[in-house]
């Protein structure tokens, strides 16, 4: 598959929450932002009102991050691996440069938005691709089909929004990657056998 190339958007948003992460969002500002994403005054404030519009981007820098594993994993891996893959990869990448106080504000946010819940939106590539996967994964036999992919996909992104929660309450005192690495498979095991 080839590389897609990154939008401006998307490099505003890698920029801002690589500067939030280094330096607190308190001290980032849409200058910084700007000179680190390589864009204008102007280019920026046409995708966002301000700073605060961006933390409701994690899911983008999210997607963003499934595309560029999209482009790179080994189509011929089973739905189980890439399905442990990825959440390696996004759990590593959550814990290596996402901060941990603005993950706790965005996943509380969710709970009491009346708007847009970005994390929960079925259109995102998120969705749809583990979707895909779980789909392959009912068809080629891998899981057991008493469950659709439609309901195995909630299931994995509950645990997903379970363990981040966590993380985020204990203040990553733990490896996010390691720990879900150690609980997943229990959690596929169940799509093989069946639920």
């Amino acid at each position: 598959m080839p590389r897609k190339r990154i939008s401006t958007k998307s490099r505003i948003v890698k920029a801002a929450w690589n500067l939030f992460y280094k330096k607190g969002y308190e001290q980032t500002t849409v200058e910084d932002i700007i000179s680190a994403s390589k864009t204008s005054k102007g280019t920026f404030y046409h995708y966002f009102k301000g700073k605060e519009a961006l933390l409701n981007s994690l899911s983008d820098l999210f997607d963003e991050k499934y595309e560029e594993l999209a482009a790179v994993i080994d189509p011929a891996m089973s739905a189980y691996d890439k399905l442990l893959y990825l959440n390696h990869e996004l759990f590593y990448m959550i814990e290596t440069s996402v901060d941990i106080d603005l993950l706790a504000f965005l996943y509380s946010s969710q709970l009491t938005t009346k708007g847009k819940k970005s994390l929960s939106d079925s259109k995102r590539f998120y969705f749809k691709w583990i979707t895909e996967i779980l789909e392959d994964g009912l068809a080629d036999g891998e899981f057991k089909d008493t469950s659709s992919a439609k309901e195995l996909m909630k299931i994995y992104a509950m645990f997903e929004r379970a363990l981040l929660y966590d993380w985020a309450l204990f203040r990553g005192k733990y490896s996010l990657s390691e720990y879900s690495s150690r609980l997943l498979p229990h959690v596929l095991d169940t799509f093989v056998n069946g639920i």
